[in-house]
């Protein structure tokens, strides 16, 4: 008897892990991710200045079970406005940049260091950023539902089951 695992503790823990995680990914979202998507496109929307680059390293960031081109967070160089070269990393990962390509950009000429293919502040790619992010603050939402209901049920189940007896009956 002295051998067999504790499963009381491994439901607990994976529960509270649950919670846990929920908890740190909503927050994430809400904190980070929504903010940071929305206010780069409402910026290069609303006064960037549109030019052209030259893509000078790409990293793969995904394979061809996201996109069969593959993701990648791409470094871009351009002239900006008053003359001063600007090598910046694009806002959003890319699945059409390669390196030396020429690529037509967005940057924000108050802060040159943000940067995003023009097709990257599209419509339809801030929905599909958007949509994401809704579904992964949904995703937090139920983990940490679902951890709470299995903390609470393990809980309930192990304070309604007797107790053995002081003699180990």
């Amino acid at each position: 008897m002295e051998n067999l695992p504790d499963h009381g503790r491994t439901v607990r823990n994976g529960s509270l892990a649950m919670i846990a995680l929920g908890v740190l990914l909503f927050v994430l979202g809400v904190v980070y991710l929504i903010p940071h998507d929305m206010g780069v496109t409402s910026v290069l929307r609303s006064r960037g200045v549109h030019t052209r680059a030259v893509v000078t390293e790409c990293t793969g960031v995904s394979g061809p079970e996201d996109n069969p081109a593959g993701n990648s967070d791409c470094r871009v160089r351009f002239t900006a406005s008053d003359g001063t070269s600007v090598e910046t990393r694009l806002a959003y990962v890319t699945g059409t940049a390669r390196v030396r390509d020429t690529v037509a950009v967005v940057y924000d000429p108050r802060h040159t260091g943000t940067a995003a293919l023009e097709s990257s502040i599209g419509v339809r790619d801030s929905l599909v950023r958007n949509t994401l992010d809704v579904v992964a603050l949904i995703a937090s939402v139920v983990m940490t539902l679902l951890g709470l209901a299995v903390h609470l049920a393990y809980r309930w189940v192990t304070r309604a089951r007797p107790r053995p007896g002081p003699s180990g009956t």
